[in-house]
């Protein structure tokens, strides 16, 4: 059965990647076009392309389960979230992730090092591409309310975006040894990607409440604009965070403002380095002090004894 894990494995590699790249770009412009006053044609594309996909996940997952792979369970969770899928471990040692042109790679320091120098410069292009974007969404506010055709063309510009803060934080999860701690250091990145999602599940919402209206249409219509208000603020803060992450990639670029960080950073390493030192050099001596006060406390019990003796 191992033979036959580890030929699937090789067979689906980079069909499945492609699938998984797919899948998050047309799940980025279906999520942003969904959270449109009016959605168009762009969006039964997005949906139905997604609706295509879907399927080769279910077929992989079922496929590992029946040939009893190491990692099955993995496949499920690609069910339940296909992006996840793009840098899917191999199934029989989960040290080795595939990617286009480098094919298997074992997932060490250097591997991560040269991904995370790879993601650099396309990701400091989709940053520097917030500030247009936003200049366009401000001063062509009516025009793009009044064109659903440059309404869509702005959301996808967004979704976009999404797509590549949302791939370079999958990928780089998936391979770092400290998740939580990289969560930590890119909270940036986390809110950029969760923002526009629970926009899109308060879109969701709001057309349940609009089918219900005529059960009890007043009440119906109180709760719509109320959570048309909080998708609002979740949009604009979403754009603050994007605006945010743009500046922070951008100063990340300044070599000379990247070096006084780094000193900063290794003083202050210094300073808690020298610290524990000092911590350790009184626990010695007062161990030492201890030792010493036990040898007396001995030497002077044994003293009356060799008298007497």
């Amino acid at each position: 059965m191992n033979r036959y894990t580890k030929k699937v494995d090789q067979f689906a590699a980079a069909p499945m990647f492609c699938c998984s790249i797919l899948f998050l770009a047309f799940f980025a412009g279906s999520m942003h076009l969904y959270n449109l006053d009016s959605p168009g044609l762009a969006l039964t594309i997005c949906n139905w392309c997604l609706f295509l996909i879907y399927p080769c996940f279910v077929i992989e997952a079922v496929t590992h389960i029946a040939l009893g792979s190491p990692r099955w369970k993995f496949n499920l969770l690609y069910c339940l979230i296909p992006p996840l899928r793009i840098c899917a471990r191999d199934q029989m040692t989960g040290r080795a992730v595939w990617f286009p042109i480098l094919a298997w790679r074992e997932v060490n320091q250097a591997f991560r090092e040269r991904t995370r120098k790879s993601f650099a410069l396309p990701m400091l292009v989709m940053a520097l591409l917030v500030l247009p974007l936003f200049a366009v969404e401000h001063y062509w506010q009516k025009q793009i309310e009044a064109s659903p055709t440059l309404a869509d063309i702005t959301a996808l510009a967004t979704g976009l975006i999404w797509f590549a803060f949302t791939l370079e934080f999958i990928v780089m999860i998936s391979i770092e040894k400290k998740r939580i701690e990289y969560c930590r250091k890119h909270w940036i990145d986390l809110a950029v990607i969760c923002l526009p999602m629970i926009a899109f599940l308060r879109a969701l919402k709001i057309s349940g409440l609009l089918k219900l209206q005529q059960l009890s249409k007043l009440q119906q219509l109180s709760k719509s604009a109320r959570i048309f208000r909080i998708k609002s603020l979740v949009m604009k803060l979403y754009r603050a965070m994007l605006m945010l992450e743009a500046i922070n990639r951008i100063l990340q670029r300044n070599p000379e403002k990247r070096i006084t960080r780094l000193e900063a950073q290794l003083q202050e390493k210094e300073r808690e380095i020298t610290k524990i030192k000092t911590e350790i050099a009184m626990l010695s001596d007062r161990i030492a002090l201890n030792s010493l006060s036990v040898c007396e406390e001995t030497c002077q019990d044994d003293t009356p004894q060799r008298k007497a003796a």
